[in-house]
């Protein structure tokens, strides 16, 4: 298959988003240059990921390519050696959690008889990786993306193994945005009462950009 770039937003364009209003805004952003061309569109996107199987299958392998797509990134920033001091510790051990959810959704797809989704191969921008506020500032939007869509997919769980499962993840996925708050700074960390589901659309809008998938031409990233 012919191979593409895919074109992605600079740092400052993931910054963390201040408002809920402003982290959807983010999310449409971040998917514009592949919108903007008419070929990426969800269905293929979720297609692509695993997503063509049914049900629970479905929703977990789309919840496998989240973790693969965290745990490919911390992994990247370890080995780019940019990390020093508390955040050297905080990136190992998100590495390390997102390393074992792969390992049990892959675990519970099988145990159920369904295919997990190949890990696809990530493009990130090449700010996120240079230096250790990079990583932490595209840490401080991947992170919140995980928990909505893990709240967003939880009502249409029908296994209750996945969904002990669902629910046992997302709340570490929670304390990963603390982690994350906490290298920024922020205070209190824990700052939101309640966190915001994503629906699948919104969560493929914020994962568009990082999957070389297809025939996906070049842009010039989002629009004026």
């Amino acid at each position: 298959m012919e191979k593409h770039t895919v074109n992605v937003p600079d740092m400052e364009g993931f910054a963390r988003p201040r408002t809920r209003r402003d982290f959807f805004k983010t999310l449409a952003v971040a998917s514009a240059g592949a919108a903007g061309a008419g070929l990426f569109t969800s269905k293929k996107a979720f297609a692509q990921i695993g997503g063509t199987q049914e049900g629970d299958a479905g929703i977990f392998n789309f919840a496998l390519t989240l973790e693969f797509l965290e745990r490919d990134f911390y992994q990247m920033a370890l080995d780019r050696g940019v990390l020093s001091g508390p955040a050297l510790g905080v990136v190992t051990n998100l590495r390390n959690h997102e390393q074992a959810h792969v390992d049990a959704i892959t675990a519970a797809l099988l145990g159920a008889g369904a295919t997990p989704a190949p890990k696809p191969e990530f493009t990130f921008p090449p700010e996120s990786l240079a230096s250790q506020a990079g990583v932490i500032q595209l840490a401080s939007v991947l992170e919140p993306t995980g928990v909505g869509a893990y709240l967003g997919a939880g009502p249409m769980i029908q296994n209750p193994v996945f969904l002990e499962a669902a629910g046992t993840i997302a709340g570490v996925e929670g304390d990963h945005v603390v982690a994350i708050k906490n290298l920024q700074g922020i205070v209190p960390p824990a700052n939101v009462a309640f966190e915001q589901a994503l629906t699948k659309d919104q969560v493929l809008a914020a994962i568009a950009p990082f999957l070389g998938m297809g025939a996906m031409p070049a842009t010039g990233g989002p629009g004026e």
